[in-house]
């Protein structure tokens, strides 16, 4: 079930971009006490009416990168709580925050629970730094070495310790957690050294997995460049070659391809895509892709059943996935790519993040966030 998206060093290239040189919209204001209704209408691009936001109980989950919080809002834009921290992800109904060394669980309703403190300060790699078991009573994190070599702690709310000792898979890279869930424990080879800026660039690793029980890691086999494992073991991978697809590989080994990009040169504008997700009830899967012609770059999100090889196009150019809602519903975030990367015509007075209807044909704001704020996960 994906309730957020990879952001930090997995993804810290995007991000970043998306920053400093991305048109990101001139608004200061706060995702905070006021509705959206207190917005700008003339920027609001709405072309049908969609469902109120009250129709479904959810909290949006905002990490703010600039004052390093983690917010949790209603959907008419209300804050609920604020903590100070990291994103780390979700486990159950609650959010993970990551602070120094402190775990911490934030619940729907805003309460805060220091869940334990670690040990050591792992490298900040974004959400899955440090892994929590669904029932928030274990979770994993990796020291690494100058030479590479990953000590994988398990913490408790009363322990800490070292369950193994990995040697580097190969110079350029370490063992890290990536994923808890009911289906298995997840680790990935995380590279070293990483950088560059591209409309479209994200960093994913190749997965392996890790038996809780004899601390034994094997590599995924075919090779998984993973975004996403769900709860049943589906493996979400992505495509080596550079074309453009993603494998959707099922628990049993079967293995099938969406073409999520348009298509063209191996690594290309038209055959790379960025903010792979699956619907809460993996049905769907979503993506950006260039919705131009390379060299022109718009971006154009993409969605397509879980058990489809095609994507259609989801809602107009120039908006970026941010999270699934529980009723199939989308929120995103309107960005014009950056002329420098060949960004095609944009009206960046339409910069805010929006609730799109489930099929993408109306949508509507939600809010304008200050700059270096987005919505990474829902509850």
């Amino acid at each position: 079930m994906a309730r957020f998206h990879v952001k930090g060093p997995r993804a810290l290239a995007f991000l970043t971009v998306a920053l400093v040189v991305g048109a990101c919209g001139t608004s200061g204001q706060n995702a905070s006490e006021s509705s959206p209704a207190a917005s700008t209408p003339s920027a609001v691009s709405t072309t049908q009416p969609t469902a109120s936001p009250s129709q479904v109980d959810a909290r949006l989950v905002i990490e703010d990168y600039g004052n390093s919080q983690v917010r949790l809002a209603r959907l008419d834009a209300g804050d609920i709580a604020k903590v100070s921290g990291h994103f780390d992800g979700i486990a159950g109904t609650n959010v993970i925050v990551l602070n120094g060394r402190s775990l911490l669980a934030l619940s729907r309703s805003g309460k805060v629970t220091t869940l334990g403190q670690l040990a050591l300060t792992p490298d900040w790699v974004g959400p899955g730094t440090v892994t929590v078991d669904p029932g928030l009573s274990r979770w994993l994190y990796a020291i690494r070495d100058d030479n590479l070599t990953s000590k994988i702690h398990l913490g408790t709310p009363t322990s800490d310790k070292v369950i193994v000792t990995l040697p580097a898979p190969d110079e350029n890279s370490y063992y890290q957690p990536f994923a808890w869930n009911r289906s298995g424990v997840y680790l990935v080879r995380e590279a070293i050294g990483l950088g560059g800026a591209h409309p479209f660039l994200e960093y994913h690793f190749p997965l392996a997995t890790i038996d809780m029980t004899t601390a034994r890691v094997q590599d995924v086999s075919p090779r998984c460049i993973v975004y996403e494992v769900l709860d049943d073991g589906t493996m979400i991978c992505g495509d080596p070659a550079g074309h453009g697809r993603i494998e959707v590989r099922s628990p049993s080994g079967q293995s099938r391809s969406i073409q999520i990009a348009i298509g063209g040169t191996a690594y290309g504008y038209d055959s790379v895509y960025t903010r792979v997700a699956v619907s809460p009830d993996a049905k769907r899967i979503i993506a950006a892709r260039n919705g131009a012609k390379d060299p022109v770059v718009s971006y154009q999100m993409a969605v397509a059943g879980l058990a489809s090889s095609q994507t259609d196009a989801f809602g107009p150019l120039d908006y970026l996935p941010d999270t699934w809602l529980p009723d199939g519903r989308l929120v995103a975030h309107h960005e014009c790519v950056w002329s420098g990367f060949g960004g095609g015509a944009c009206d960046a007075s339409l910069d805010g993040t929006y609730f799109f209807s489930a099929d993408g044909t109306s949508h509507s704001l939600f809010y304008r966030l200050k700059q270096g704020s987005v919505v990474v996960a829902y509850v």
